[in-house]
């Protein structure tokens, strides 16, 4: 009996102890997160799959992804995912430069994003209808939604779409001529990219930078901001990225009064393209490496960029 009442005031002991100094006893274990159903991991690697296609510069085979992922978000009615997969076919319609559908699938994604009261889709919601908007050439439309994008960007800590914002703001700045500010965001955009090692996006950064260098023809800086970009689109293994790098790369090296460089750069530019299954770009980069060689005068490069512009195949898928 003795074992038992110091027993029992040992637990008193303990009780009264905790009252006390405030200790409170261990929680119960926390339930399980719920893990995803098969359909909804589904829905997550069909994204995954359209983000891959998308890095490879196939926008086909992404676009299938992504409408797939949404068909089976909407089956399902999970509204989450059917947010991110209008984004995605949003994003897909901006890189073929379809800013009409681009502001439809972002459009309805805002809509439907303001009934569910998610702050991060909401953003991504907000940076992808602005910059369809932009795209459109409805500046004013594009600075407001940016506006209150980037304000929710700072409260959310977003810094990668906080730089893309930025970004995208100096663009705005850039096309109503106010250079300096445009240069401000830019550079903005470029710190916040570098903080959080986004090479892509810091290479566009540099990209809109040489733009503004060359805009007042600084060519010495626009070359420097375009080889930093190449770097980091190669870095980041961005083909498109690669492919427009070398054009303007080539443009510059012309503009200098170096057409042997700019032929180089422009038949490495088309290489690219016709790599990844654009066409219209190898053509386009094709054409400008005719007019360098050209102006050399040397018939050899003339009869080869020539003949490279006639046996361009037709429109492939990238690999």
């Amino acid at each position: 009996m003795k074992g038992r009442r110091e027993g029992c005031l040992a637990g008193v002991g303990v009780i009264a102890l905790c009252a006390f100094l405030g200790c409170a006893s261990s929680p119960p274990p926390a339930p399980a997160e719920p893990q995803p159903g098969p359909w909804l991991v589904q829905v997550a690697s069909l994204r995954q799959q359209g983000d891959h296609w998308l890095m490879r510069g196939d926008p086909t085979r992404a676009t299938e992804a992504y409408e797939a992922a949404r068909r089976l978000a909407e089956s399902l009615d999970d509204r989450t995912s059917l947010v991110g997969t209008l984004n995605d076919l949003g994003r897909v319609a901006l890189s073929r430069g379809d800013s009409i559908r681009a502001i439809t699938m972002h459009g309805r994604a805002l809509a439907l994003v303001r009934e569910l009261g998610a702050p991060d889709l909401l953003l991504q919601s907000l940076a992808g209808l602005g910059t369809a908007e932009q795209q459109a050439g409805n500046h004013e439309a594009s600075e407001r939604i940016y506006q209150e994008a980037l304000v929710l960007a700072q409260q959310l800590g977003d810094q990668s779409t906080e730089a893309t914002l930025r970004n995208n703001l100096g663009l705005l700045r850039q096309a109503n001529g106010d250079l300096e500010q445009a240069t401000q965001l830019f550079r903005q955009a470029m710190a916040l990219n570098q903080a959080i090692g986004n090479l892509a996006s810091e290479a566009s950064n540099h990209v809109n930078l040489g733009m503004v260098a060359e805009s007042r023809q600084a060519y010495d800086a626009a070359e420097l901001e375009f080889q930093r970009a190449l770097e980091l689109d190669k870095a980041a293994e961005h083909r498109a990225g690669i492919a427009a790098d070398l054009v303007r790369l080539g443009r510059i090296a012309d503009r200098r009064g170096f057409p042997d460089r700019g032929l180089a750069l422009f038949e490495r530019a088309s290489h690219s393209y016709l790599a990844q299954g654009d066409r219209a770009g190898a053509a386009a980069a094709l054409t400008d490496a005719l007019a360098c060689a050209r102006r050399l005068g040397h018939e050899p490069d003339i009869a080869r960029v020539e003949r490279g512009l006639k046996q361009l195949p037709g429109p492939a898928s990238a690999k």
